[in-house]
């Protein structure tokens, strides 16, 4: 029960919406994290959210491990 409490105080900051300013240039989200936890995937979603909100989207794989990174952006986003 501690831990979970623990983790609950960290989380509880960042579980308020993203307000993306329109008016401030670009708006730039760097992922970053072990291998095989959903990043790629997560950013081609978020990638697709966006572009319906009407926002222009640019991806930039830097995955230095796994080429297919490209490959897979392209599908999800």
């Amino acid at each position: 029960d501690l831990l979970k409490a623990e983790l609950k105080k960290v989380i509880e900051d960042v579980t308020q919406p993203l307000v993306i300013p329109e008016d401030e240039g670009p708006f730039v989200i760097l992922m970053v994290g072990v291998n095989g936890v959903g990043k790629t995937t997560t950013i081609g979603k978020l990638a697709k959210q966006f572009q319906a909100q009407g926002k222009s989207v640019m991806l930039a794989a830097g995955d230095t491990f796994r080429a297919a990174a490209v490959e897979q952006l392209q599908v999800w986003g």
